[in-house]
């Protein structure tokens, strides 16, 4: 599954963390019964084999069908008198078991189906047990958007269905073992209205209309874990990018099928990369790639059918900005890295998340060069999630924090958002071990861990054990601080020459929390010297320790210093050297990443010399574009608005120009409005670069420009980025008049990630009519799209009416979906205590309303 914006989503998860008042761990002890919350597998119980599923849907606009599910397995460990299975909020009418005389016995809950055999099934003996039942309004795992008539702005658009099953919510539309500790085949043959087509796992056996009514019949013949199934029915334009070994068809929304072959024209590509580093060929039939409305994340890897969201396919402007390459080669990954080898359990998620987010840098290596590509992909990572997984000095309670390999979890979601987050992380991992072992040991090493696991599922210790083997290192001290432990090393070089001595100076310092439970850790640091004569030294520091010293004698005065440049460790770096040293770092610095630390570092360093170094770099057409937009934030921390508006005028590349567009509204500087009104007007503006502007000019305008961001609603763009910039405009313009334009933007029918937005400003304008506001947001408690749901309930919290409280504790309590009636009652809550007067929470909720905002947006960008 494609992460969702890692960084602030670990921002917000640590914040709330570290504002829990229990006084012991919630997370890993019950407070009230001292149970241990660790989660472990469940018993599979039997091996299941395949699953046959038939599905009727009679009406595309009413979420219900009836089905018919045959399970073949076998019982394991002895005779079996009881299966349990997970079945959740559907109606079964029969279960049978094909070829027995006489009918089991059979209970459900309402969550689980158990069956009761007498006498009891042998062990080992395949067995067919036959299912009829109906599933009706859906709370998760299969969401139905109906169809829409036209309106002004929104084009019709035909009912559609998709399914999500990850983590264990497909046993919400079939019955299953749900959990990824067994694997089976599976065939589904959905009947649905003429005029609609049908996508799900495998080769499409049978395709045939009658009596206007369509039968699809898909049969995956290689055994899968049961959250990877998927069942899509929609209207889509069907555009094939593959070749007549792989087919790759592309469902893309109606209309657009002519831009998904420059969005997915590179699929194949990355196939034959992937085929070449793991030694394995693609492993499934096919590889689809089907774009729906209102997904809830930006991809998710189903066997052979990778679901997307519904911008995904860019048209030619959208290409200025970026591309979903990373976004495509992240699912398609996940083929080999999740579908081929399957985590065992949500412990060990990062063996699919940590390894398809690897591959992504792989992607990029081999279309963009080791540095421009593959080093910055895991810069990214590497300093993201390090920052993000600090240790505190000040938290005494840091090491109960659950590790990326941890079953340590209230919900299995949890485990894609915790701090020690396993995409970044986990690519950090096995960039580390790639930067100790050597490409051929490492690459041999993946290749014998797919040709040993693969179609099976895997722990971390199976790697683990496979890497040991190849390289005939022990890696137990590695995976157990990197791995198992949470947190990441903050490291302080400081660097100074000693004339006398000739030497320079250097200690490396650890200065994250180090106590009996978060010991230091241990990693080989390599540092760069250059000399003012040209001469380079590289020392490799081994540290071990909270403090190592070390003296470099030089035959020359250094000039720059560059701490570990190819990121062999997974750690946040500060240098305590010269200005000008980090200054020549960010002219020669050998790598991307090194330019880029240094770009960073100099934000901190207010001086002429710092300026002019980034003011020299960000002009520099020939440097990268992602330091160039380093130096632009820099510079905005810096306050600097001269050098930022020479740049805007000098700036053409989008990538570039949009870094200092947004640089330039950070800045409270009266010529900031009058530099960015007119691109925020200007449609030629890529929609990144127009999009930034508007939200810069909602922060720094007047009412004056109020023209500007209520025109910019009717622009059309790839992911509304436009509109949505134009929605964040207003909110921060704080005029009455962008309340109602605003409250249009939350009916449904606008793109799912742009009525939160809308929302959002709309709880930001709300002091200028509060009744107005209300009005609007209240019935969205009851949108039938998840993320106007949850928007508005936050949204309701932060306005405040009396009215709004009743109807959230109500839902709390009766809402059919646990994760919502969850957040209903936390907003209940905070809306509570707002009117009794207490705003002790406002800061903590104000920090947390800003960063859901910022992932909304970094998630838009990650899908680009």
């Amino acid at each position: 599954m494609d992460r969702i914006a890692p960084r602030v989503v670990l921002l917000l998860a640590g914040l709330m963390l570290t504002t829990a008042s229990a006084p012991a761990d919630p997370l890993r002890v019950d407070p009230a019964t001292g149970a241990d919350r660790r989660h472990y597998p469940p018993d599979p119980q039997a091996d299941f084999l395949h699953m046959r599923l038939e599905i009727d849907i009679p009406d595309m606009d009413t979420p219900m069908f009836t089905a018919i599910e045959r399970l073949r397995f076998a019982p394991l460990g002895g005779p079996m008198r009881t299966l349990t299975l997970d079945a959740k909020r559907m109606s079964i009418e029969r279960v049978a078991l094909v070829g027995a005389g006489a009918t089991p016995q059979w209970t459900h809950d309402g969550m689980t189906l158990q069956v009761r055999f007498d006498p009891p099934l042998a062990e080992g003996v395949e067995r067919d047990l036959r299912i009829e039942y109906t599933v009706r309004d859906p709370v998760e795992g299969m969401y139905w958007s109906p169809s829409r008539p036209a309106m002004p702005g929104r084009p019709a658009r035909a009912a559609q269905l998709h399914t999500q099953g990850e983590p264990e919510m497909n046993s919400n539309w079939f019955i299953t073992h749900d959990f990824p500790n067994d694997r089976l085949t599976t065939e589904i043959i959905a009947t649905v209205p003429e005029g609609y087509l049908v996508s799900s796992n495998g080769v499409l056996a049978l395709e045939q209309t009658s009596a206007g009514r369509s039968t699809f019949h898909f049969k995956q013949d290689r055994p899968h874990v049961p959250y990877l199934v998927t069942l899509v029915v929609g209207r889509f334009d069907v555009v094939d990018v593959g070749d007549s070994r792989v087919p790759m068809p592309v469902y893309a929304p109606p209309g657009q099928g002519p831009n998904v072959q420059q969005t997915f024209g590179a699929t194949m590509d990355m196939v034959r990369l992937f085929e070449e580093r793991l030694d394995e060929p693609y492993p499934w039939a096919k590889y689809a790639n089907v774009v729906v409305w209102n997904f809830g994340w930006g991809g998710m890897e189903n066997t052979s059918a990778t679901t997307l969201h519904d911008t995904a396919v860019l048209d030619a402007k959208a290409l200025l900005d970026s591309d979903i390459d990373g976004l495509n080669s992240h699912e398609l990954a996940h083929q080999w890295f999740g579908d081929l080898l399957t985590c065992n359990s949500w412990e060990h998620i990062w063996l699919n998340e940590g390894f398809a987010t690897y591959l992504e840098a792989l992607w990029l290596e081999a279309r963009d060069g080791f540095d421009a590509g593959y080093l910055l992909d895991m810069h990214r990572n590497v300093r993201g999630v390090a920052e993000d997984d600090r240790l505190n000095p000040d938290d005494d309670r840091a090491w109960m924090r659950p590790a990326m390999v941890s079953n340590l979890y209230e919900d299995p979601d949890d485990v894609f958002t915790k701090a020690a987050n396993p995409y970044p992380k986990g690519a950090s991992i096995l960039h580390m071990l790639r930067m100790t072992l050597g490409d051929d040991v490492f690459f041999r090493g993946l290749r014998e861990y797919v040709d040993r696991f693969k179609y099976r599922t895997v722990r971390t210790e199976d790697f683990r054990g496979v890497m040991e083997e190849v390289s005939g290192r022990s890696l137990e001290q590695f995976f157990e601080q990197w791995a198992r432990r949470p947190g990441t090393p903050e490291v302080t070089v400081s660097a100074s020459w000693d004339y006398e001595r000739g030497e320079l100076a250097l200690t490396v310092e650890q200065t994250q929390r180090i106590d009996a439970m978060t010991p230091a850790f241990a990693f080989t640091l390599p540092v760069l010297i250059v000399t003012r004569s040209g001469d380079e030294t590289w020392v490799d520091v081994e540290v071990t320790g909270r403090r190592h010293e070390r003296a470099v004698p030089l035959g020359d005065a250094p000039e720059m210093i560059v701490v570990d440049p190819y990121l062999h460790v997974l750690m946040t770096p500060t240098l305590d050297a010269p200005d000008a040293w980090v200054a020549r770092a960010l002219r020669r610095g050998p790598t991307v990443p090194s330019r880029l630390d240094a770009a960073e570092a100099l934000a901190a360093r207010p001086g002429p010399e710092t300026v002019a170094a980034l003011a020299e770099a960000l002009a520099d057409a020939s440097e990268h574009h992602s330091v160039r937009a380093a130096c632009a934030a820099s510079l905005a921390d810096l306050d600097r608005a001269d050098e930022l508006l020479a740049a805007l005028s000098e700036t053409t590349e989008p990538k570039v120009r949009v870094a200092v567009v947004r640089a330039l509204g950070e800045i409270d500087d009266d010529r900031v409005a009058p530099a960015l009104a007119p691109i925020a007007s200007d449609a030629d503006e890529s929609y990144a670069v127009r999009a930034a502007a508007l939200e810069g000019l909602g922060r720094r305008g007047g009412p004056e420009h109020l023209p500007i961001l209520t025109s910019a609603l009717e622009a059309p763009s790839q992911h509304d980025q436009v509109r949505t910039g134009a929605l964040r405009g207003l909110a921060s313009l704080d005029e009455p008049e962008g309340l109602d334009a605003a409250i249009l933007y939350t009916e449904i029918g606008w793109l799912s990630r742009t009525r939160p937005v809308a929302i959002g400003a709309v709880a930001d304008l709300a002091h200028h009519d509060p009744e107005r506001a209300i009005d609007a947001l209240l019935p969205l408690l009851d949108d039938p799209e998840e993320r106007s749901r949850q928007a508005a309930a936050r949204a309701l919290a932060e306005v405040g009416d009396e009215r709004a409280l009743e109807r959230l504790r109500a839902l709390a309590q009766t809402h059919p979906q646990p994760t919502f009636r969850e957040l209903l009652a936390d907003s209940a809550g905070s809306l509570a205590r707002r009117l009794a007067g207490d705003t002790a929470g406002d800061d903590l909720r104000e920090r947390v309303e800003s960063l859901e905002r910022q992932i909304e947006e970094l998630r838009r960008r990650r899908d680009r």
